[in-house]
């Protein structure tokens, strides 16, 4: 009795082996570390500072959601660790929501209703047709016009290593560039062999 005792009472106090979740906390104009309010939390809540926009957190194995925030940027996101997890993130403008919904208009106001939502409608086709005149590229930060420089003077394709190479930017910079210009359209990713190809779309 007193050996399962003592067998039970060094299993607990074996010490629980924490994993790793660490990164790097960039802006998502600029695509530069920048320096954040990290929280991860999944019931019990851990917080800091990122300094240079590197956090690390010791977590148990688990799915844990993660908040960086930054003046008026924010990013949100959900992560599963298990072992060492390296989670990156970008910071976006954060968007305010209206604090109360407003009320449902009686019938008579429809009328009101369909000539506000008819002269929004007209605002709102004209506000896309002015930003979709602009060029593309005006609306991108410089750090992107610069890829996109590259990749036009190399006859409009080039394997992700040798932009990298050219640009002198980090691997973690550069897959960020490359996943913001796939987002905007601009460009097409096509895995071959253990690297990327970089295709610049024509318009």
């Amino acid at each position: 009795m007193r050996f399962v005792t003592l067998i039970l009472l060094l299993a607990l106090a074996t010490p629980v082996v924490a994993d790793t979740i660490y990164g790097k906390v960039y802006s998502w104009d600029t695509l530069e570390p920048i320096e954040a309010v990290v929280l991860i939390k999944n019931g019990v809540e851990q917080r800091m500072v990122a300094i240079n926009g590197s956090y690390s957190f010791k977590v148990e194995p688990g799915n844990y959601t993660i908040i960086a925030k930054s003046r008026d940027l924010i990013a949100i996101e959900h992560v599963n660790v298990r072992g060492e997890v390296r989670f990156d993130l970008i910071l976006f403008p954060e968007f305010e929501l209206p604090e109360e919904v407003p009320e449902i208009p009686s019938e008579q106001d429809y009328s009101v209703v369909a000539l506000l939502l008819s002269f929004a409608g007209i605002v709102a086709i004209y506000a896309f047709k002015r930003i979709s005149l602009k060029p593309k590229e005006e609306l991108l930060p410089e750090d992107l016009k610069a890829v996109i420089e590259v990749i036009k003077a190399n006859g409009g394709r080039i394997t992700q290593k040798e932009l990298r190479k050219r640009l002198g930017f980090s691997e973690a910079k550069m897959s960020l560039i490359i996943a913001d210009l796939e987002r905007r359209g601009v460009i097409e990713k096509v895995k071959k062999g253990r690297g990327n190809v970089i295709f610049l779309k024509t318009p």
